[in-house]
């Protein structure tokens, strides 16, 4: 059954179903500050609260909370925080966000518990919005979103300030109707989820089946019949006896050069184990004094991610450079010896990176890794021409594997579109479903 429409005055939307009405979100509902703390404020035990990581966490439904979202403070951190303290029906928003996209993600609070708003977050807090669950929704649909990402500005990152928030508005529908929105979406949602989980599931499953792969051909070898001996390092385990095991400084230099010289005017970006033209705009005044920080890379470099080792347990902190550049002078950079094979040198970093072996090293409060560090561990090191053969080997099985993963993740993607558009169209009643 169709709805029939009536027109509004809206910069975001032009027509409703009738009954449907739009409003100030600020009528409905008041803002306020997260709580501020740093992440070695964090304790195992205390007060719960979710900040604007969890908020943009892959993980968070946005319609409801889940435990993995919640991190806990001590009590010193609350002492005249009420402000702060979310109600069941309440929101939490991240107050900034990396990209576009995020700007508006927001946790709903479904239980009755005390949760705090935490570090860069607002805390909207639900004063006469009936069915929260809707307003959830709502959030997350890409109409209403268009009001909070016309008016963010971006520096590093787009700040969505609470003025931002109070700004929107709401689309107001009957309680019936919206009762039956949330019931639908629940189902339709759900089910799109599940799909997408298990698709995911499979994904993972080809990504450790590679890790594997990769893990055993650069420290095995590819013969099964070779015979092996003790590596001497408990960390690689036994390696085939005509290997060597040799100091990482043998095959490699720490290049530091920087782009004084203005020779690149363009620049990678390290993104998921790969090293990829970094798309980012300067004003002219600004431009040069930016890039002439950073550091001139070549051709096979090898590039490690070892910033902020301790702060989580992500993998994919290793790349190769695919053409001479210029890269953030944060990152690590390897540059192999001449006669060297970089790509077996990659996927022997790969496999130390997916066994989390750079979490164990590093120095400073927030354990970055440095050539000093790096420089004086063992590395196996088969024959040249047996690192050929790997090489060749892993690109192979390597290629293969990403191929199917790249065929699910595009299942993904259309999926999670899907789900985008069908929460558009309901909570905003151009599809009818009652």
């Amino acid at each position: 059954m169709a709805y029939s429409f009536h027109n509004v005055e809206s910069d975001w939307i032009t027509q409703l179903p009738i009954g449907w009405e739009i409003r100030p979100l600020k009528w409905f509902a008041s803002s306020g500050s997260g709580i501020s703390f740093t992440k070695a404020d964090l304790v195992e035990e205390g007060n719960a609260v979710i900040s604007y990581g969890q908020v943009h966490a892959k993980n968070n439904p946005q319609t409801f909370v889940i435990d993995d979202l919640i991190r806990y403070i001590p009590d010193e951190l609350i002492q005249d925080k009420e402000k702060a303290l979310c109600n069941m029906g309440d929101f939490i928003f991240a107050d900034t966000s990396e990209d576009l996209a995020g700007c508006g993600n927001c946790v709903f609070i479904d239980r009755d518990s005390i949760i705090y708003a935490g570090y860069h977050t607002i805390r909207l807090q639900n004063k006469s919005l009936k069915n929260g669950r809707f307003f959830a929704y709502q959030f997350m649909s890409d109409n209403w979103r268009k009001q909070i990402r016309s008016r963010v500005k971006a520096v590093k990152t787009y700040s969505v300030a609470q003025t931002i928030l109070n700004q929107t508005s709401v689309i107001i529908p009957p309680a019936d109707v919206q009762k039956a929105v949330v019931d639908y979406l629940d189902k339709e949602c759900g089910r799109i989820g599940q799909e997408i989980e298990l698709l995911e599931r499979k994904a993972d499953a080809y990504r450790r089946l590679r890790r594997s792969i990769i893990n055993q051909a650069v420290t095995r070898g590819l013969n099964p019949n070779v015979k092996m001996v003790p590596s001497g390092n408990k960390w690689i385990g036994d390696i085939p006896e005509h290997w060597k095991m040799e100091r990482v400084q043998y095959h490699f230099h720490s290049n530091t050069e920087a782009n004084k010289d203005y020779e690149f005017q363009s620049a990678f970006k390290f993104y998921m184990g790969t090293i990829v033209p970094k798309n980012e705009e300067f004003d002219a005044e600004d431009y040069q004094e930016t890039y002439e920080k950073y550091t001139k890379v070549k051709k096979d470099d090898i590039i490690i991610n070892g910033l902020n080792l301790n702060y989580d347990l992500k993998s994919m902190r290793v790349a190769i450079v695919p053409y001479d550049g210029i890269l953030t002078s944060a990152y690590l950079v390897l540059r192999p010896f001449e006669g060297e094979n970089a790509n077996f040198f990659n996927y022997l970093f790969k496999a130390f990176d997916n066994r989390k072996f750079f979490h164990g090293m590093g120095s400073g409060v927030r354990l970055t890794l440095a050539f000093k560090e790096l420089k004086a561990f063992e590395i196996p090191i088969p024959p040249m021409s047996e690192q050929s053969e790997i090489v060749d080997f892993l690109d192979d099985k390597c290629s293969k594997i990403e191929t199917i993963v790249s065929k699910i993740t595009e299942k993904i993607e259309k999926l999670k579109a899907l789900k985008r558009s069908l929460i558009n169209e309901v909570v905003t009643g151009q599809r009818a479903i009652i």
